[in-house]
């Protein structure tokens, strides 16, 4: 028996699927691209060869799949999970198109039968996604253009409060797409720049156009309602619906306008004091001592965007903040919330609680800043 090997190549969680010119009863219908291992190759080196041939891409070979295949009474095929190192796939002489697939989308094409049995295991891959940066709760992957999370009690509200902002036509908010097989939530990813606040410092341009988000985004949630249950409740008295956990890395940036604002399970009841002050407290940023006036400047800069409570406002707000976030994370790691699993494994919440009492020694400082000479 011959041996024929196929390339299943994903990237993001989408497999490349390409379809058959050639020969006529395979003519319109779906493989992993790959082809015949020459004398004296090794099947990986017979792969790597093929996929350049065929594609004009080059791809590493990490694994090969369970089980082989008959290929009539003279071929065995085997296939193997591979990268993409180079270039982007074309089709070529033998096939006339090429598909990324998602897990739900494989069974969307009409695959040549060898190729089937490896389907369910390429579908288990699919579905473990990229792990994608960013964010404290953690648990978030990328397939395809949908980013799948964990679920919660609170996460219906969530998608409620989703699909209210898109109606009102707020920007960079990502559409809900339901479940996945996994039970997670299937969501728009939305492209864009994250930037790291711990070793840079957020373009002043872009700190201002997120302050304008935030106040699009309570001018939008103003008619909303929903009983909830929210994940996290602020103070008790409230005047506003809050994203919560809105800092540079839970927003992307095209240009210095926001293009996608992510990580909305801790929406919920609260201030909009609380929301700036927690703002403010990672994109000034006032977690890491920036200079004073530096600080100053920056919180200006953020309150004359959202028009509304002065700078010196949204400083004084800030440890009562970073206290709220303690209190709530103690108790939700005490709950039993697996995805605060993360934050724990940091030493948080203790971490934020030294945090806030560096803050609480850097306000007199900052508010000088702020005062006018």
């Amino acid at each position: 028996m011959r041996l024929v090997v196929g390339a299943a190549i994903v990237r993001d969680g989408s497999l490349l699927a390409a379809r058959r010119t050639t020969p006529v009863e395979a003519a319109g219908r779906w493989e992993l691209p790959g082809g015949k291992v020459e004398p004296g190759e090794s099947p990986e080196e017979g792969l790597v060869r093929e996929i350049a041939e065929e594609l004009g891409c080059g791809v590493t070979v990490e694994r090969w799949l369970d089980g082989e295949q008959p290929i009539g009474g003279t071929h065995l095929l085997r296939a193997a999970l591979c990268r993409l190192t180079e270039g982007e796939p074309r089709p070529g002489d033998d096939h006339d198109a090429v598909r990324w697939l998602t897990p739900e989308q494989l069974a969307d094409v009409d695959w040549l039968e060898p190729d089937r049995p490896f389907l369910s295991e390429l579908g288990e891959v699919l579905l473990d996604g990229v792990v994608l940066p960013g964010g404290n709760l953690g648990g978030a992957v990328r397939i395809g253009d949908t980013v799948r999370r964990p679920t919660g009690p609170w996460t219906p509200a969530v998608h409620a409060l989703l699909g209210h902002l898109r109606a009102k036509g707020l920007r960079a908010v990502p559409r809900v797409h339901g479940y996945d097989a996994r039970g997670r939530e299937v969501l728009d990813f939305l492209p864009g720049e994250i930037v790291d606040v711990d070793t840079e410092l957020l373009g002043e341009a872009r700190l201002a156009d997120l302050g304008r988000w935030t106040r699009e985004l309570h001018e939008a949630v103003a008619d909303f309602e929903h009983p909830g249950p929210w994940r996290f409740w602020s103070p008790a008295s409230w005047d506003c619906l809050l994203h919560n956990d809105l800092g540079p890395y839970n927003v992307a940036f095209d240009g210095d306008q926001v293009s996608g604002v992510f990580d909305w399970d801790v929406a919920g009841p609260g201030t909009v004091v609380f929301e700036l002050a927690y703002l403010a407290w990672c994109a000034v940023p006032l977690f890491r001592p920036v200079p004073d006036a530096v600080a100053a400047r920056r919180l200006r800069i953020l309150a004359a965007a959202y028009d509304g409570p002065s700078a010196t406002e949204i400083l004084a707000a800030g440890p009562d903040r970073i206290a709220g976030m303690v209190t709530n994370l103690r108790a939700g790691i005490e709950a039993g919330d697996p995805t605060l699993d993360r934050l724990a494994a940091r030493g948080e919440p203790a971490n934020l609680e030294r945090d806030r009492e560096a803050l609480v020694e850097r306000v007199p400082g900052v508010l000088a800043a702020l005062e006018p000479s």
